[in-house]
């Protein structure tokens, strides 16, 4: 095998296994683990005092925090993007893909906004 090869083999296995967010997966990836009835793990711990979650590459909510939004308490959250298995936060669903992160607010791995279904 070519060393041009090589590279193209280890990016496409690359490419593969990446994680995903389980409100963002493709159609037919990890978010088909859910119908396996699969175990999915709660996201990585984020924000002062690790009591916030995960909700997306720049997000990091808690109930007693709020919502950090791309600061310095979401920075750990990117490390998500490289995990292999599906993870999961907050409550109940909300909105179209979102799950209540907070009281009042639902998240989604492309923001946050208010949402009267997550009202306490």
């Amino acid at each position: 095998m070519t060393a041009p090869s090589l590279a193209c083999c280890l990016l496409g296995l690359l490419a593969l296994t990446s994680g995903c967010y389980i409100t963002n997966c493709p159609v037919g990836g990890k978010r088909a683990a859910l119908d396996l009835d699969l175990d999915v793990r709660k996201c990585l711990p984020c924000g002062p005092g690790d009591k916030g979650h995960c909700f997306g590459p720049s997000i990091c909510c808690g109930d007693e925090l709020g919502c950090f939004l791309g600061t310095a308490e979401a920075l750990r959250c990117q490390e998500e993007t490289y995990l292999p298995s599906p993870c999961q936060s907050g409550h109940r669903p909300c909105g179209d893909e979102g799950r209540c992160a907070a009281d009042g607010l639902c998240c989604s791995p492309d923001g946050c906004r208010t949402d009267p279904a997550c009202d306490p």
